[in-house]
């Protein structure tokens, strides 16, 4: 059964004094504080907000003002104007946050800001996610304004290269028996999508809210256009009911990522995955299909036993998939059933751990 990890996590109120934990709802924006009285009290005890938030407009406009007072106009020097405007750009979003934060200081409502900024209070929350970091960017001791700063390389977003987007499969989404659009991993991850969205009978309008992303991504990663990112594709799995576990082995093999991960459990997650891609084909289907008995099918999607290379591979292919996709993943299962002994049946030679 799907469970978002909000469901059962729960934090420490930052009220002054308030010891409760606040449990986090499966949907809607995270909650800090376990009633009102304590968020009140938490905002009285940092009376220097409001200062800094003055502090960081100050510093915003004043770096901006230095910024156009240097253009050119004359025509002379176009590649040092768009520079400028390169920059004028970053520090004006700096200063439009340090106005929203003002805007707030003074209680102003999210619905009103938004709606004389002519912007979404969804778009405008998720707009101030990074205020805390902008702001300290900003107050912080900068150099030398002439000199150039190397920008420091920023983090790896995933564990390895991977294209930025997937091509459109052939054949659409997916025909009327549930397989795979076109060919490959990234078809296959769209067709599990694709499933899950005409089962949720859910609009795109209503899922890019849940996700926090414009309906019109939400439609091109369901399509195939696009592959999203690990974090996006994950809330749309829970936006549409699905387990994560289930769709990650698929995103993985889309982003062409190695899919030996997981152990035991992983390759089953990758098993339901690959069977939701295949518009959820029923046991009795699958026996037809693969000449196996229902028990081994049962066994291999519930984990009681780890099917043999054999018995995977015919249930990856009647499922639409590619076996060899998934054989580091098997192979990683039998390791880890091997180590911890738990008698699932497992018939791999030692020549194929290389």
């Amino acid at each position: 059964m799907p469970v978002s990890p909000r469901d059962s996590e729960s934090t420490t109120c930052r009220g002054p004094g308030c010891f409760n934990l606040v449990k986090q709802s499966p949907r809607g924006r995270r909650r800090y504080y376990c009633s009102d009285p304590c968020g009140t009290r938490y905002r009285r005890a940092a009376p220097s907000a409001g200062t800094d938030n003055n502090a960081f407009a100050e510093a915003s406009l004043a770096e901006l003002n230095r910024l156009t007072s240097q253009f050119d106009l004359g025509g002379g020097s176009p590649e040092h104007n768009l520079a400028l405007i390169v920059e004028c750009e970053k520090v004006w979003k700096d200063l439009k946050t340090a106005v929203v934060l003002q805007s707030r200081d003074s209680r102003m409502r999210m619905p009103e800001i938004a709606k004389l900024l002519h912007t979404s209070p969804t778009t405008l929350a998720r707009s101030l996610d990074r205020a805390p970091d902008r702001r300290n960017r900003r107050l912080s001791p900068s150099p030398d304004p002439g000199v150039r700063v190397p920008e420091q390389s920023r983090p790896q977003r995933h564990p390895a290269p991977g294209p930025p987007r997937a091509r459109r499969p052939q054949g659409g989404t997916g025909d009327m028996d549930g397989a795979a659009p076109g060919s490959g991993p990234a078809a296959t991850l769209a067709s599990a999508l694709s499933h899950l969205h005409r089962r949720s009978n859910t609009t795109y309008r209503t899922l890019g809210l849940e996700v926090g992303v414009d309906p019109s991504y939400i439609s091109r990663a369901i399509s195939g256009e696009r592959i999203p990112s690990w974090p996006v594709t994950r809330r749309l799995a829970l936006a549409l009911g699905a387990d994560p576990e289930e769709i990650l082995p698929l995103w993985r093999s889309a982003r062409g990522y190695d899919t030996a991960t997981g152990g035991t459990g992983g390759l089953q997650a990758a098993l339901r995955g690959l069977r939701t891609a295949a518009a959820s084909p029923d046991t009795d289907l699958l026996v037809e299909r693969t000449r196996l008995t229902e028990e081994q099918i049962t066994d291999a999607f519930t984990g009681r036993a780890l099917p043999d290379w054999d018995t995977t591979s015919a249930i990856v292919t009647a499922l639409n998939g590619e076996p060899e996709l998934l054989r580091p993943l098997w192979i990683s299962a039998c390791a880890a059933a091997l180590a911890h002994e738990t008698g699932s049946t497992c018939t791999i030679s030692a020549g194929a751990f290389g």
